[in-house]
């Protein structure tokens, strides 16, 4: 059973995904990898963890973007109330990685729990990722002077109405885009022409078979420029597979920010698949021909030998 912990004055209720400030009672959501990667700084408080470390324990080795681990410390950060500059709960350690301040947080026992839970029961609904205006409330709630918490009850404060008009106009927002996301992804492509693959032409490569799909009326001229990026890599990896008696299949569709690439390795006697999605593909050719060549050729050392 996964333990909670006080982490400067907030409640962090991990089954729930929520937090509940100990003074105001107000809750708050983290997504479900910024809510991993907070159970993994809380039980190694006081313990420096390394980039791949986190990704490890957060993401268990799944390919995702650079920013992902920066972006989700930013979004702990705002949630807890922390300064992005002076950085005293979450630290980040140079050329190390980042470590959660053990003065600032508290393991929770049973008692504690309960008494917790009679004061302000906390809500069970399912988790949701921060947005951009999620998380513009949190970063003015931040800003808020100690003063303002610190006031005697009978001076006002115009906060409350500012926040009241706030959630007022975000519950439409998020209705109005969630119909937006529907029509995308269920309506339009009803009426879309259909999809089709264009094979690219491979004939320097013996093992090697480019396949592009192109999703109508999307279009983009990206088969040009990820060739352009690949040229210095397929060659060589062409002559890996020649010599391992194995063929390569690869499928790929890519818009302005995103790649997504699906390779199928296949030998007489085993056939291996790796699907990636690999954001902002465009702003560094040499990291992502490196990156594609790493990930075919360990999957091609996980494939069995044929034995003939």
């Amino acid at each position: 059973m996964t333990a909670d912990f006080i982490i400067h004055h907030w409640y962090v209720d991990f089954s729930s995904g929520a937090l509940l400030h100990q003074n105001s009672g107000e809750q708050r959501r983290l997504g479900e990898y910024q809510l991993k990667l907070l159970l993994v700084l809380a039980e190694n408080a006081g313990k420096i963890l390394t980039r791949d470390e986190l990704n490890t324990l957060v993401w268990e080795d799944r390919v995702v973007g650079n920013n992902s681990l920066p972006n989700a410390i930013h979004a702990l950060r705002v949630a807890l109330e922390d300064d992005g500059k002076q950085q005293r709960i979450i630290k980040t350690i140079p050329r190390k990685g980042y470590i959660l301040e053990a003065e600032y947080c508290q393991r929770v026992s049973a008692t504690e729990k309960e008494t917790l839970a009679e004061i302000a029961p906390l809500s069970h609904e399912p988790p949701q990722l921060y947005d951009e205006h999620a998380e513009r409330s949190l970063t003015e709630s931040a800003a808020e002077p100690l003063s303002a918490s610190l006031a005697e009850p009978a001076v006002e404060s115009s906060a409350p109405v500012k926040k009241q008009r706030f959630w007022y106009w975000l519950v439409p927002a998020q209705v109005l885009l969630l119909i937006g996301l529907i029509v995308w992804f269920f309506v339009l492509p009803a009426y879309a022409p259909p999809s089709r693959v264009n094979e690219l032409d491979s004939a320097s490569y013996s093992n090697i078979r480019l396949m592009e799909l192109e999703r109508r009326p999307i279009r983009t001229n990206a088969s040009e420029e990820l060739n352009k990026q690949l040229v210095s890599m397929l060659p060589q990896l062409n002559q890996m597979l020649k010599d391992q008696k194995v063929t390569m299949e690869v499928f790929f569709f890519a818009t302005s920010m995103s790649l997504n690439y699906t390779l199928t390795l296949t030998s007489p006697c085993n056939s291996e698949q790796l699907a990636m999605n690999i954001l902002n593909w465009r702003t560094n050719g040499p990291l992502l021909t490196a990156l594609i060549y790493r990930e075919t050729e360990r999957k091609l050392n996980e494939m069995e030998n044929c034995v003939r």
